[in-house]
């Protein structure tokens, strides 16, 4: 009888064992190569799940490669940013990590740009921190070390065009995320951190005015969230041939013309403003601006830093490119090897 008792409770043991092995594996959902897989693990937005893409490199120590988030433009896809940095991840031993903010999960152009700091982009209602949309990848960060035991303290950060807007407002917005490098790209508006009215060149002011375009009628507007800012590695990276001149017709557009011509030229009135103001405060300032010749609106030219990236192969409809064709001027130069 006791050798029964003991045979079961034996198998009992092995059995429990056996099953919390296979939790485990079940609880880490990514694996070597690209995945996708479906996120709502932040309580506050998990009513509004994303896709999140990635890669990890078929071999080396997950757990000690660096970590980049790719944010998205406005096509909204994932898929296209893992694509970019694809090739790149394989051959040089790093995560890319693309979170995909869709229209039809709630996240619309004030959620996904303008990060959900307030109810709607027309009117200045703040909502509560939790709440905001860039809180998301400080989790997913988490969320990724927990699975994979990544001992990376830090992740870098790139974002395209509605991307680079997510970027550099995330910066603007989140002083205590735990980002390495940030490079924005292309944006086509900022958010100008001052509480003053938005004056272009030829005297005209933006209507409206505030957020998101300015720090106006806000709380935020203060000396320790701008000193945070301009301490940031952050690179303002745009394409030289990135210069379609903006329709009139919408609010945005007519603020982000006050903003410059186009997006090449926001983006140097930006990092001049930046500069002008920090060096008047006295406020340490990290920031570097960086043009890619004869780039244009498009993440492969500058990420690989030029326009003439080749197209290395179409898998399941992701888009992969030639490093070959990589340069010292675009993003993975900055991120990976400054």
């Amino acid at each position: 009888m006791k050798n029964k008792v003991f045979l079961t409770s034996l198998l009992l043991l092995v059995f429990m064992g056996t099953a919390v092995f296979a939790q485990k594996g079940k609880d880490n959902p990514f694996k070597r190569g690209g995945g996708v897989i479906e996120y709502s693990g932040y309580a506050p937005l998990s009513d509004k799940p994303i896709s999140l893409f990635y890669y990890i490199p078929s071999r080396g120590n997950i757990k000690k490669m660096k970590v980049l988030f790719s944010m998205h433009g406005a096509e909204r896809s994932g898929l296209v940013q893992r694509g970019v940095w694809r090739n790149l991840a394989e051959e040089h031993g790093f995560i890319v990590l693309a979170p995909q903010f869709v229209h039809k999960n709630g996240y619309l152009e004030n959620d996904y740009q303008f990060g959900g700091v307030s109810e709607t982009a027309k009117e200045f209602v703040l909502k509560p921190e939790e709440k905001w949309t860039y809180q998301m990848i400080e989790h997913l960060f988490d969320y990724f070390k927990e699975c994979t035991g990544s001992t990376a303290a830090t992740y870098d950060m790139f974002g395209h065009s509605a991307g680079g807007q997510f970027v550099h407002r995330y910066l603007l917005m989140m002083p205590h995320a735990r980002v390495g490098v940030a490079v924005a790209g292309n944006p086509g508006n900022y958010t100008y951190p001052m509480a003053e009215d938005l004056i272009s060149p030829n005297g005209l002011s933006a209507d409206p005015s505030g957020w998101p375009f300015s720090f106006k009628n806000t709380p935020f507007a203060t000396d320790d969230r701008l000193k945070a800012f301009f301490k940031r590695n952050l690179v303002i990276l745009v394409g030289t041939n990135d210069t379609e001149l903006m329709k009139e017709g919408t609010p945005e557009n007519a603020v982000a013309l006050l903003q410059g011509k186009h997006r090449h030229e926001r983006g140097w009135n930006y990092f001049i403003m930046g500069q002008n103001l920090a060096k008047a405060k006295g406020f340490e300032f990290n920031w570097k601006i960086q043009d890619v010749p004869e780039a244009g609106h498009s993440s492969s030219h500058l990420v690989y830093g030029q326009p003439n990236v080749r197209n290395w192969r179409i898998d399941g409809g992701e888009r992969v490119y030639n490093n070959k064709d990589l340069t010292n001027k675009g993003a993975y130069k900055i991120i990976f090897e400054p």
